[in-house]
């Protein structure tokens, strides 16, 4: 049995969410339901797993940079960190914890359906693909999750992101929070009845062996901006860092201005581009 978990937050996934269309997500009414319902499903998976012997748990809001829970929020038994965003993402996990476990995620950018879909930055970002193949920020956080010798057990989300999760780690287990519709519409949950799958499921989770899903080096990682003028700042960035850097070639404009193609070589690289 796992007993060092960490949950990894963010917000647009959890029940009762959708947002608004044109509107930044955290400035409207949906950003505070998010909030306490993030709270109220975390809370739900803590009680369950401190009952079965879990010993510690701890909590990385990392929607916006983090600041949206609060501790007296959270089971008194719960850990929030405080953890600076500045920092390479996850550094803080490194041989603390036997496993995390996913809240409140979304789907990737451009998913069909996927309520709030986006990928890291929603304003800035068309996409990010590796060796071709489109990833979210699931497939990033559960790759340096591995990194950390850490498995990715659990995940709680809407039914589309849910299979994206099962996509990238086949044996995780899920817990769909809503059915999504739309960009800006989904059918929500009885949360009664999800509180109590998620504290089924996320026991299950902690007690099931897991295997880590490591990201396979050297890849080819790009990254797809909607203005040019962002590209060219993250390229100057790639040349900053000395790294085997390009613009996507295309046969009719040459160079495609919104997308950089990177080799990356390790994970220090890696954590750099994201």
């Amino acid at each position: 049995m796992h007993k060092r978990i960490l949950f990894a937050l963010d917000l647009e996934g959890v029940n009762f969410v959708v947002g608004a269309p044109y509107i930044r997500f955290g400035d409207t009414p949906d950003y505070k339901v998010a909030v306490r319902e993030a709270a109220t499903e975390i809370n739900a998976a803590a009680e369950a797993l401190f009952s079965a012997g879990v010993t510690k748990i701890d909590v990385w809001d990392n929607h916006a940079g983090g600041g949206n829970l609060s501790q007296d929020m959270l089971d008194s038994r719960v850990t929030l960190l405080k953890v600076d965003p500045t920092l390479p993402r996850m550094s803080f996990a490194q041989d603390k914890y036997d496993c995390i476990c996913y809240f409140g995620y979304h789907t990737m950018e451009g998913t069909l359906g996927g309520v709030l879909a986006h990928t890291m930055n929603g304003f800035e970002h068309q996409y990010y693909k590796i060796n071709g193949k489109y990833i979210g920020e699931i497939d990033i956080d559960c790759g340096i999750a591995a990194e950390h010798s850490m498995p990715s057990v659990f995940f709680a989300g809407g039914d589309l992101t849910c299979k994206q999760a099962a996509a990238s780690v086949p044996d995780i287990i899920t817990v769909v929070t809503k059915e999504e519709i739309s960009r800006n519409k989904a059918i929500f949950r009885n949360n009664d009845e999800l509180l109590a799958e998620i504290k089924e499921k996320i026991q299950l989770a902690v007690n099931k062996e897991a295997t880590l899903k490591r990201l396979i080096f050297p890849l080819v990682f790009e990254k797809s901006f909607k203005r040019v003028e962002r590209a060219a700042e993250f390229m100057e960035d790639c040349i900053s860092f000395n790294l085997d850097a390009d613009y996507l070639s295309d046969e009719v404009m040459g160079k495609d201005g919104h997308t950089v193609v990177i080799n990356i070589k390790d994970i220090n690289e890696f954590l750099k581009v994201i």
